[in-house]
């Protein structure tokens, strides 16, 4: 019963911090040109299948037991990011106008070349974080009576008291599937920077913002995931460190014992929270992200087609 109560608060803080923080995302403005229908339909969908890896792991926790772990339970939410990723590079990333173009601009572009450099560096920032933080874990962690580095054991003298860890039981499941997030990513941001870029300056302006819309779509559900993840590592890391344990002293006076790390439990448990409720926003970002109204920057694709007519 006390596991399932933490859930629940859990699960209510996490959507209250996501709320505040979509909040936060969705102020400063509108985007700066509109998407076309089949785009801004595969984009919605994508968050919506990004999403759907916080309640699943949510639900797993229900089944995942000290003595029966659930190996991929913490890498489910990246897993199914991956999934929505590589849906999104498939069909929500082409061109905006596929017939050939008359000109083009031959500026050298690059997988960073339609986003600030803060969009990058911050995905780069949760994965290493999250991959420092299984690696650190699993060099932590101890083997169960199964043999799987899935809990962190404390010595009392001549016996031990352990407690469910972040192991590598549970770590290299999450390596695994961030490395196919990140492909997923990087192709998804190489089939947006890869089509020429028109030379006229209207259709160009237009073209690269909706590529600017394109690579902040796959940035925010690659880090929501990411940054998810590693607010629940570090929660759960944040449970193992309240472990405790006595044990009677040679005069019959009990000596309490503690993690070493049992400082960090407060610390990891916010920073936590605050991440898992980020992640949440970053997933459903690009569902609610609120849409430019038709104007002349709209009509780019109209003229393109009036160009090509005339010449």
């Amino acid at each position: 019963m006390p596991l399932v109560l933490f859930t629940w608060s859990e699960q209510i803080t996490v959507c209250t911090i996501a709320l505040v923080m979509l909040g936060l995302l969705l102020h400063p403005g509108r985007e700066t040109a509109q998407l076309g229908p089949v785009q801004a339909r595969v984009r919605r969908l994508a968050s919506v299948v990004a999403f759907a890896g916080v309640p699943a792991y949510w639900l797993s926790r229900r089944y995942s037991t000290f003595e029966s772990p659930n190996v991929w339970q913490y890498a489910i939410p990246i897993l199914i990011a991956s999934i929505a990723v590589a849906l999104y590079a498939v069909v929500g990333s082409p061109r905006l106008n596929p017939r050939p173009l008359l000109a083009v601009d031959l500026t050298p572009r690059t997988l960073w070349s339609f986003g600030p450099g803060w969009w990058f560096a911050g995905w780069a920032a949760l994965t290493g974080l999250l991959v420092t933080t299984v690696v650190l874990a699993g060099l932590s962690s101890s083997t169960d009576d199964s043999g799987r580095h899935s809990v962190i054991a404390m010595q009392m003298g001549s016996g031990q008291a352990s407690t469910l860890f972040f192991g590598w039981f549970f770590g290299l499941p999450v390596l695994a599937a961030l490395i196919l997030l990140t492909a997923s990513a990087l192709i998804a941001l190489w089939r947006i920077a890869r089509p020429a870029v028109p030379s006229d300056p209207s259709l160009r302006d237009h073209d690269r913002a909706v590529r600017r819309i394109q690579t902040r779509t796959v940035l925010s559900l690659a880090s929501g995931a990411v940054a998810f993840t590693l607010g629940a590592t570090w929660t759960f890391i944040a449970r193992a460190s309240a472990m405790a344990a006595s044990i009677s002293g040679p005069d019959g006076i009990q000596i309490h014992l503690g993690t070493s790390f049992a400082a960090l439990g407060t610390p990891l448990t916010v920073l936590g929270l605050l991440l898992m409720g980020c992640g949440v926003a970053l997933l459903l970002l690009p569902l609610l992200q609120r849409r430019r109204q038709p104007s002349s920057a709209v009509s780019a694709p109209e003229h393109a087609e009036s160009v090509a007519a005339t010449q």
